[in-house]
């Protein structure tokens, strides 16, 4: 078996709020928060045939239409061909029969994928739509069919049988005794992927994984109760990530890693360890999302253990967010660098250079409000991830570890700070504030401007956030 050491990747572009069915920027301004989830799922469901299937498995003996030969044709000269999935039906019969470029359409129903032990639906094929036909009362349900670590993979074809050969699911992912390294390119092999309109849920590790994309539509896409990572996308480009729900996961609800050009905009995450986690990546925008009752809202990070996969981490923008009341206990899987870091914290920038944190309202998170941070400084003294003592750390890397550049600007963050627990508890109880600065030996060009708070902490004792020229 083969597989590339250290990453799950997947890809990532941004798209145009109004072409997916965003809702815009001044309606969210106003107050209109996505929280009337059903009218959205019943705008975009499909009458018809209601499956009301309470438990519907896949079933080899119902074949489906035979795709028409269309051969293999350039991303974006796609012919369409359509193929309709019913309950009792394998979707993942749907795909193996769609040539790419197809539409797949799903009648809602709870659907149970037998065919891979490891995955519950794998794609391998560029241009496909994979699309739930949801109703105000049903949805598209993609279930564990027994001890299946994935709910949909979107990977090369030769990565399918390496999705279960990573000892855990945190940085720098171990392989498993007697892996190779597999694959050594990080360009794309996929293009032009949407999904839409499914629920998956109580998958051992993912909820739906994608890597190495070019161009990748995640809409309507609810993530329950996958426990590592619920939407990760990886060494991906040019994705968007919206209208989407996370919960119950003990790593990330939504993790963007190792990708660039992202949009990540009018999603749901809570009950998570990490609401929003984006790491090693660039040109990434998170707007107009709600991060609540998650250990951290938000977890923007360079971190060491995927340094080598891709070098760097700027220009991952927060803006336009709700962060409120993220204190649930951490439940990180311990000795990760997540399960070293406390709950109560909205939004978390650790070693992340020439990003914007603007517009957000942050409240009621125990520890910080918006913190910005080296990442040496808030891993010293801690077993295995201090700078001094950890083997991940290489030069390059350590040139690279400071918080840079940031601008903070036009937020509210109020109400944070007020309860980080003893020192016992917590590590880094002094820091709580509703601004919090732990950069040495200076501020290194990070800068605040017209935000409303009540509390500043820094590591070099400032009495007021550094300005902006």
């Amino acid at each position: 078996m083969s597989c590339k050491r250290g990453v799950f990747v997947v890809l990532c572009a941004a798209l145009g709020g109004a072409a997916a069915g965003l809702v815009s920027a001044q309606a969210h301004a106003s107050g209109a928060m996505l929280t009337d989830w059903a009218s959205w799922y019943g705008a975009m469901s499909v009458s018809g045939e209601n499956a009301g299937c309470q438990l519907c498995h896949a079933n080899d003996h119902d074949e489906l239409p035979p795709p028409a030969d269309e051969g293999r044709l350039p991303p974006g000269q796609y012919k369409r061909q359509t193929l309709v999935v019913r309950p009792g039906q394998s979707i993942q019969r749907a795909i193996d029969q769609a040539a790419d470029g197809a539409r797949i359409l799903i009648r809602a129903g709870v659907y149970r994928e037998t065919a891979n032990p490891t995955n519950g639906l794998i794609i391998n094929k560029s241009g496909l739509s994979l699309i739930g036909l949801n109703t105000p009362t049903n949805r598209v349900i993609l279930e564990n069919a027994g001890d299946q670590r994935n709910g949909i993979v979107v990977v090369p074809s030769e990565r399918n049988d390496c999705m279960g050969c990573h000892e855990s699911m945190a940085p720098p992912f171990e392989l498993k005794p007697g892996i190779d390294s597999g694959m050594t390119s990080d360009e794309p092999v996929l293009y032009d992927v949407e999904i839409r309109g499914i629920t998956i849920r109580n998958f051992v590790n993912n909820g739906l994984f994608t890597e190495r994309v070019d161009g990748f539509r995640i809409v309507d896409v609810h993530s329950e109760n996958n426990k590592s990572y619920g939407i990760f996308p990886t060494q991906s480009r040019n994705g968007l990530i919206a209208l989407s729900k996370a919960t119950g996961a003990n790593d990330s609800g939504i993790w963007v890693e190792t990708s660039e050009n992202v949009r990540v905009a009018h999603n749901l995450v809570e009950n998570n360890t990490n609401g929003f986690e984006a790491s090693n990546s660039d040109d990434i925008d998170l707007t107009y999302n709600v991060a609540r009752n998650n250990s951290v809202g938000f977890s923007v990070l360079l971190l060491p253990g995927i340094f080598d996969v891709r070098a760097g981490a700027k220009r991952i923008n927060v803006r336009d967010n709700s962060v409120y009341n993220n204190n649930r206990p951490n439940t990180a899987r311990p000795g990760s660098i997540l399960a070293a870091v406390p709950p109560g914290s909205g939004i978390l920038y650790v070693g992340v250079d020439e990003s914007e944190i603007s517009g957000n309202h942050v409240f009621g998170n125990k520890l910080t409000g918006i913190a910005i941070a080296d990442y040496c400084v808030v891993v010293s003294g801690t077993p295995d991830l201090d700078c001094q003592t950890d083997p991940s750390i290489t030069v390059p890397y350590l040139l690279d570890q400071d918080a840079r550049d940031n601008y903070v600007a036009g937020n509210t963050a109020t109400d944070n700070g007020l309860d980080p627990g003893s020192p016992a508890e917590n590590p880094f109880f002094f820091a709580a504030s509703d601004l919090t600065l732990l950069t040495l030996p200076d501020t290194h060009g990070n800068c605040f401007e017209g935000n409303t708070f009540g509390t500043l902490f820094s590591l070099i004792g400032l009495s007021a956030p550094p300005g902006c020229d």
